[in-house]
């Protein structure tokens, strides 16, 4: 009984062994993940740091500004800060959400990432 105790052991410490590893895999590959992020981030703020600035000197005031974000933040009906509009399926016409990347009634590939 002791012998299989043993084993049983064994195996739970090679598992919880592959476990830690794959865990430690997968927080390095987040993390570079998350640097590109970040760069994106940067970059749009930028982007848009330098629109907003241009629009005031074009004369574009902040009440109008803010008024664009508020209705075009307003199109897919939710004030969430999120633009996120379905996509129909170009086989089937059925409304699907942008973030699948095939339809989900009839499997046609409808987004790429």
């Amino acid at each position: 009984m002791a012998n299989f105790y043993d084993s049983f052991q064994d195996f739970k410490f090679g598992r919880n062994d592959a476990d830690t590893s794959q865990a430690k895999y997968r927080s390095e590959g987040n993390e570079s993940h998350l640097i590109v992020l970040e760069d994106k981030i940067d970059s749009l703020y930028l982007l848009n740091l330098a629109a907003l600035e241009l629009l005031n000197e074009l004369g574009v005031s902040k009440e109008k500004i803010e008024s664009k974000i508020e209705e075009i933040d307003l199109r897919d009906g939710k004030a969430d800060g999120k633009v996120s509009s379905p996509t129909n399926c170009p086989d089937c016409g059925h409304r699907i959400s942008k973030k699948r990347t095939h339809c989900f009634f009839c499997g046609s590939k409808v987004n790429s990432f």
